[in-house]
């Protein structure tokens, strides 16, 4: 399948704007997106605005806890039909169920769950491996877990585990979240399950049979990337950090033979040099922007044998060096 193309955005991004004291102008002046963006009812943006879209909200904002406050406006639930379909849920397990099934309808971002044991945990990941989860954009779909679980059940719902591919130490955010943001390759977020079976008072089964066929419909025509580019690349995040790099240490973590991921690969017009290379070249950019991270550890991680290899293809990549790199972005 081919990768979605652009992503419906909800009409009413305008209006939360505005109730947050933001200027929508000013916004879609630093996106670089068209005036009339909003004058549409639904908005169709490509993965790179939609980011460049949550990054001019962030540079307007400069308040540490606006990712917060921009989730927890007067009737968040029912901003777009999949998140109130969400809302309508049982309880707060099938609430993150049904976002992880209809989260891709209305942005590009992939809500993958895991449970072990007590926990469960949501793992943020983007469609292509080119784009960067924001920081702004992953505060606030975090927030916008806990406000809506906590809102629906009347608990006061918080996570035992952070992580994310960025630093944040303030007090404020560590305050709101309950725990520290733990620097990792992933951003995650883990609920403790017996939270997330408290029933959510705003349970409506009629509105979900009512809601849902038509979502399930939307669903069905996305083409959505289940390719094996997609899987080489998860797989790419999770075993380079141990430095696995080759073709068949990650053939093998996906149960496949050399040869036949090669063929998969080929078969979708890439090949795994290409996406290595977009892999290490997205975890590079978060890498960079953690301060404490040198050349040497980044090198390491994205499973270089020799930090002068990694500086070099940096450059290659980006056009600058990554002490540039980290300097424009700091």
């Amino acid at each position: 399948m081919s990768l979605v193309e652009k992503f419906m955005i909800d009409g009413q991004y305008e209006k939360l704007l505005v109730a947050n004291q933001l200027d929508p102008k000013k916004v879609l002046q630093i996106a670089k997106l068209p005036r009339d963006t909003f004058a549409h009812q639904h908005l169709k943006l490509t993965e790179q605005e939609y980011f460049a879209l949550i990054n001019a909200i962030e540079t307007l904002a400069n308040d540490p806890l606006f990712a917060t406050k921009l989730v927890a406006s007067d009737d968040i639930e029912t901003f777009s039909p999949p998140i109130f379909a969400a809302y309508c849920s049982k309880n707060g397990y099938q609430f993150l169920k049904r976002l992880a099934q209809y989260k891709k309808l209305i942005g590009p971002v992939i809500y993958e769950l895991t449970s072990q044991q007590d926990v469960v945990t949501v793992t943020l990941t983007t469609f292509s491996a080119k784009e960067i989860l924001p920081p702004f954009f992953v505060k606030s779909e975090f927030a916008f877990m806990m406000h809506l679980i906590s809102s629906a059940t009347n608990q006061k719902i918080k996570p035992v585990k952070i992580t994310a591919t960025f630093q944040d130490d303030s007090v404020a955010l560590i305050e709101y979240y309950g725990v520290h943001f733990e620097f990792a390759s992933s951003n995650t977020i883990t609920f403790k399950l017996t939270d997330l079976l408290f029933p959510f008072t705003t349970e409506n089964t009629s509105m979900l049979e009512y809601l849902e066929p038509e979502l399930k419909k939307k669903l069905a025509e996305l083409a959505v990337d289940e390719s094996y580019a997609k899987r080489v690349r998860t797989a790419l995040v999770e075993l380079l950090p141990r430095g696995k790099a080759a073709i068949g240490a990650i053939a093998q973590s996906l149960g496949v033979s050399k040869r036949t991921l090669q063929r998969k690969l080929k078969s979708e017009n890439t090949s795994f040099q290409q996406q290595l290379t977009a892999t290490r070249e997205m975890l590079a950019k978060n890498y960079l922007l953690n301060d404490t991270l040198t050349p040497d550890d980044i090198a390491f991680l994205l499973a270089y044998q020799e930090t002068n290899s990694f500086l070099r293809a940096f450059n290659a990549w980006t056009g600058m060096s990554a002490q540039k790199y980290r300097q424009e972005k700091s």
